[in-house]
């Protein structure tokens, strides 16, 4: 398969200390293994959570029999994307609902079958500021079941979570629906994209997770070609 583009955006936080995360999820620690002055060489050791920064979700984090980050099929880490910009008409704590993904649809067209669809929410403009991992905006039950009925391949978000707040304790009594529908259906997340105002609405995605065995997260690049 050819493959045309003219430029090539990083759709990733750099993993520091101040990486986006979810609630509770500790910050990054980064320390020196080795340094040039002591050692002769340098190398340093990561601490953190498979989900902090810009990561992926995968099945066995809901799922006892769902895949782990090393066994995600490689197809779906590849492929047509799709970008879904509600930045203009939600606000922080709002929830993307199935009527939103049907308006949008009318406007911009169906959704092919194994795409790949990110969703633009304007939460990377608060990056850094105490009300993205509190008042994001995300996904309703609603919008996961009806995005799974297209097919989609992997659903991502520049949000820190892909359930809207509602949707998370202890505004909802049990686990995040959109969660449960997406990786109940086979569906990973990407969560903490960032630069999504960068892109036209049709790209072509790839999506390099760090291949974790025995983990449901992982750090991950995220590259669009447009």
């Amino acid at each position: 398969m050819k493959i045309e583009f003219q430029n090539v955006i990083d759709l990733s936080y750099v993993v520091d200390e101040k990486s986006p995360r979810e609630l509770p999820i500790d910050p990054v620690r980064i320390y020196d293994q080795a340094t040039l002055e002591k050692d002769g060489y340098f190398e340093s050791r990561v601490d953190m959570s498979g989900h902090c920064s810009t990561h992926i979700d995968t099945p066995c984090l809901m799922y006892p029999d769902g895949y782990t980050v090393a066994e995600i099929p490689k197809e779906k880490l590849t492929g047509h994307a799709v970008l879904m910009d509600f930045s203009a008409i939600k606000k922080p704590k709002d929830a993307v609902t199935a009527q939103d993904v049907e308006d949008w649809v009318n406007v911009n067209g169906e959704i092919s079958r194994d795409s790949i669809v990110f969703m633009r929410t304007g939460m990377d403009r608060y990056v850094y500021q105490e009300n993205f991992n509190q008042e994001w905006i995300g996904f309703s039950e609603g919008a996961a079941e009806l995005l799974v009925q297209k097919g989609i391949k992997v659903i991502g978000t520049d949000a820190c979570s892909i359930d809207s707040v509602a949707g998370h304790p202890p505004l909802h009594d049990g686990l995040p629906p959109a969660h449960l529908v997406f990786l109940g259906a086979g569906i990973p997340h990407v969560e903490d994209l960032c630069n999504l105002s960068k892109l036209p609405t049709h790209f072509y995605a790839v999506i390099a997770p760090l291949k974790l065995a025995r983990s449901s997260g992982a750090p991950t690049r995220v590259f669009a070609f447009v």
